[in-house]
């Protein structure tokens, strides 16, 4: 980085300006500027945008590494996060509409003499219907609480609180970023 130390005091010699004078102009504190200046720093992405803005945009482009201004790590745990949030809502969807796994179930009862049968499905296949030689009529209907059901919807919950959380530590982290230093 002692190329760009070099090259921020070449530049702000060629506009005549002090120290104090170009930390003001940037946006940063004037220490801040000299420890860029003697290379002990590496400037963060927000204060190479500030220096492009004073300096010129093409000024940096030889002294900084290739990825260091377009990395925006906030920006991708973002997306990160707010997929997380989209999976986790549409899991918790599928879950309380009973998508995946289906809570109502039929029992059907066949009466035929001394013969009792009784047939429990997912599927409503009307007042009554016939298999066989045998005719089932409807007995009742029931909502059974699905296991699945509950560990999607706690599942779906978790991811959606740790969406909010990266969202919130990326954000925090963003503007504590953005601080003059």
């Amino acid at each position: 980085m002692q190329a760009l130390g070099m090259e921020l005091k070449r530049l702000r010699a060629n506009k005549k300006w002090t120290q104090a004078f170009a930390a003001r102009e940037i946006g940063i504190q004037q220490s801040y500027l000299s420890k860029l200046e003697n290379g002990q720093f590496i400037p963060s992405a927000e204060v190479i945008e500030k220096l492009k803005l004073c300096y010129g945009q093409n000024c940096f482009d030889k002294c900084l590494p290739i990825n260091s201004t377009k990395h925006t790590p906030s920006n991708i745990t973002l997306i990160m996060s707010l997929t997380l949030f989209m999976c986790g809502l549409i899991a918790w969807l599928c879950a309380a509409y009973e998508i995946f796994y289906p809570q109502t179930y039929f029992t059907y009862q066949a009466k035929l003499d001394d013969f009792l049968a009784f047939n429990i499905t997912q599927q409503y296949q009307g007042e009554r219907f016939i298999e066989g030689d045998v005719t089932y009529q409807i007995v009742g209907e029931r909502q059974v609480s699905r296991i699945e059901n509950r560990f999607i919807v706690v599942g779906s919950a978790v991811g959606i609180v740790i969406s909010f959380v990266i969202a919130l530590l990326s954000q925090r982290h963003r503007f504590i970023n953005l601080k003059p230093r």
